[in-house]
């Protein structure tokens, strides 16, 4: 094929080249809807298989203890302590939250119509604008709005069941990675020259110590910051004379707070909210109460914590941790740091086997 300029210049491509072209742009269109096809099963291996890292701990200590050495009995009981734990904490959490969340609700309209009928601002701001037809149009509507609340829920129930099968995906995947993984990781060994295979062993040893330690770095975090919410919560409830699930609201913080960077912030939210349903002041002091706490947490406790679990400095920490929130969201953020830790791992025994060469 021949593409001319006039009579300066003269482009030969052969028919053999455009067929390369177009074959790599087909195999680039194929290669790209497979990735897009199969990354949700690789994202639930991949959490899978971090979880699988986190237990194996607690598995393997178990699995020592009993007579029979079985991991898949060992496994079983860690599942059953995870599992109760969940639900205890769950059954203790969510019921007096969602109870103050409907007792705001149904509050809403009186407390509307309280503002309005005191001599306050916002009842001289309802007055001089001439709003009461307003106000008390959103009150009488306020109670039938809220009561469909479910309608929408029931349209949300195809993702609610997907959410459902990944997380039993990911239980099911866990479960087999912890009773099969050491089985499948010597064969691995087995397979390789005994020289590399020594090696191999080392960096998946201290790999796994960056996992594990990640993993530990990242409940102490949320233990310290569950309990410092509990306690401001105590203190600026007894002060403001009001009644607050303090313990409660300092589990959901725990809870969140395995997330890092993010996480306390989403569980701040919830918390101040919660707050808001019970008291004003209350919610005020406590959104004070994390903003100062959220800043003290990512420069100081966040780096230093898993700075000294993954032997990180607290700069590879915190950058880690943005990019993840980049790259991968919510996961990336988990996943970021223990995965910093693992590449420092790889270029710290790069340059030694370069050193050792020379």
């Amino acid at each position: 094929m021949k593409l001319s300029r006039g009579k300066e210049t003269t482009i030969t491509v052969e028919s053999r080249t455009v067929i390369q072209v177009l074959a790599l742009v087909v195999l680039a269109l194929f290669v790209v809807g497979v990735i897009h096809a199969i990354v949700q099963p690789l994202t639930l291996i991949l959490i899978s298989g971090f979880l699988a890292l986190a237990l194996n701990p607690a598995v393997s200590w178990i699995a020592s203890k009993l007579k029979s050495k079985s991991r898949i009995r060992a496994t079983g009981a860690a599942y059953l302590m995870v599992i109760t734990f969940l639900v205890a904490f769950f059954s203790f959490v969510f019921p007096p939250i969602v109870a103050q969340t409907v007792d705001f609700i149904k509050d809403v309209p009186a407390t509307i119509q309280d503002f309005k009928r005191n001599d306050s601002s916002v009842s001289k701001f309802i007055n001089n604008y001439d709003l009461e037809s307003e106000v008390d149009q959103f009150t009488e509507d306020f109670g039938s709005r809220f009561q469909d609340l479910g309608k929408p829920a029931l349209s949300t129930a195809g993702k609610i069941g997907t959410m459902v099968v990944s997380v039993i995906t990911v239980f099911v995947l866990t479960f087999m990675m912890l009773v099969e993984g050491p089985m499948w990781l010597e064969k691995y060994f087995k397979a390789l020259p005994k020289r590399r295979r020594e090696h191999q062993e080392v960096l998946a040893k201290k790999m796994y110590r960056v996992v594990v330690g990640y993993v530990n770095g990242q409940v102490i975090i949320a233990a310290i910051g569950g309990v410092f919410t509990t306690i401001a919560l105590f203190i600026a409830s007894t002060l403001l004379d009001v009644q607050i699930n303090a313990i409660a609201l300092g589990g959901i913080i725990a809870l969140f707070a395995l997330l890092p960077l993010v996480g306390t912030i989403i569980g701040a939210t919830l918390v101040i909210l919660s707050s808001l349903f019970v008291s004003l002041p209350l919610a005020l002091v406590m959104t004070i109460f994390f903003i100062i706490y959220q800043q003290i947490e990512n420069v100081t406790i966040q780096p230093y914590v898993q700075a000294r679990s993954n032997n990180l400095t607290p700069l590879i920490v915190f950058l880690a941790a943005i990019l993840g929130v980049g790259l991968g969201g919510l996961l990336g953020v988990f996943l970021a740091i223990p995965t910093a830790g693992c590449i420092k791992v790889l270029v710290e025994d790069y340059y030694d086997q370069r050193s050792t060469v020379k």
